[in-house]
């Protein structure tokens, strides 16, 4: 082969390489995990999206009411998705060694958890959660990020300090502290609720993605989700019954409240003269009682029965 031909061959090979897509060579996040109904959009097509597939900017991970999703970006920063959350990788670059480092994502609904890599600690500035009503920078720590039914954005800090932004200004964070964002026109505010997010419960254990531990080292964490108490059975109320209608209560009976008159006194009567002495009547006549009358002796006698017998018989004729 002359030397010609070697140097023919050396340009076709460098512009297959130049031609070559750099996507499959260097994925901007990688999916550590599913769980329920989680979809990639890319472009115009809608796939499942599964443990194990690339991400690259521009793709838009959609979750189900119950589907959660964890990505780890080539810098080792971290995302976790909650249900019903639409999360766009809109700008990535790991600069390397190159200082070009960009890591702007946009939140249009749901809710996710970030522990920020090499991206956020090399150049805090270019790392940007964006929703739709306010920007959240970050100066390398972990946060977590919900929106809820009205659009409202609620933010917590969990390490260091971010900075939550709207058209009315900035407000600083920092671990333990949350704010709420009301529209893009108003200043975030302080508050004591800290940004809950609803997680589905699973049958196994479930891998939620590197943390650091006590001395500062990343270690994974499982979480077991706790057994669901049984519902403690409530008594029906009882049945409302109507008041039992009222018993009529005769009146009482009058009361005879008359009094008769008081007996007026008899007029005085003029003093008359005493009444004569009555006249002794003579003493009756005593007459000796009539003797009593005698009756004759009463004398019996027998008297004894007549017994009348019949005539004899005529004597016989005499024949001659």
């Amino acid at each position: 082969m002359t030397s010609d031909q070697k140097r023919a061959r050396l340009a076709l090979l460098m512009g297959m390489v130049a031609a070559w897509p750099l996507t499959g060579l260097a994925a901007a996040g990688l999916v550590q995990f599913t769980a329920g109904d989680v979809q990639l959009r890319r472009g115009d097509n809608l796939s499942r999206l599964a443990k194990g597939a690339e991400l690259d900017g521009g793709d838009v991970v959609l979750t189900g009411s119950e589907g959660r999703a964890q990505i780890r970006f080539s810098d080792g920063g971290l995302v976790a998705l909650y249900p019903g959350s639409q999360f766009t990788v809109t700008r990535y670059a790991d600069g390397a060694g190159t200082g070009e480092d960009h890591f702007v994502v946009h939140l249009l609904r749901g809710g996710m958890r970030a522990l920020t890599g090499l991206i956020g600690k090399r150049n805090p500035a270019s790392y940007k959660v964006v929703t739709p009503t306010a920007v959240v920078g970050i100066r390398g720590s972990a946060f977590m990020l919900a929106i809820d039914a009205n659009g409202q954005v609620l933010v917590s800090g969990e390490q260091d300090e971010i900075e939550v932004c709207t058209q009315a200004g900035c407000v600083g964070v920092t671990a333990g502290e949350a704010v709420l964002v009301l529209s893009d026109q108003e200043l975030p505010v302080y508050t004591h609720t800290r940004a809950l997010l609803p997680v589905p419960g699973l049958p196994t254990p479930m891998l939620v993605g590197e943390q650091l531990d006590v001395q500062g080292r990343r270690a994974f964490v499982y979480m077991v989700p706790a057994p669901t108490p049984a519902p403690i059975p409530v008594a029906p109320p009882p049945p409302v019954t109507a008041p039992p209608p009222p018993v009529p209560v005769a009146p009482p009976p009058p009361v005879d409240d008359y009094q008769p008159p008081a007996p007026t006194p008899p007029p005085p009567t003029r003093p008359t003269a005493p009444p004569p002495p009555a006249t002794t009547a003579p003493p009756p006549t005593t007459t000796a009682p009539p003797p009593p009358t005698v009756r004759p002796p009463f004398v019996f006698i027998p008297v004894l029965p007549i017994i009348l017998l019949p005539p004899p018989p005529p004597p016989p004729p005499v024949i001659r």
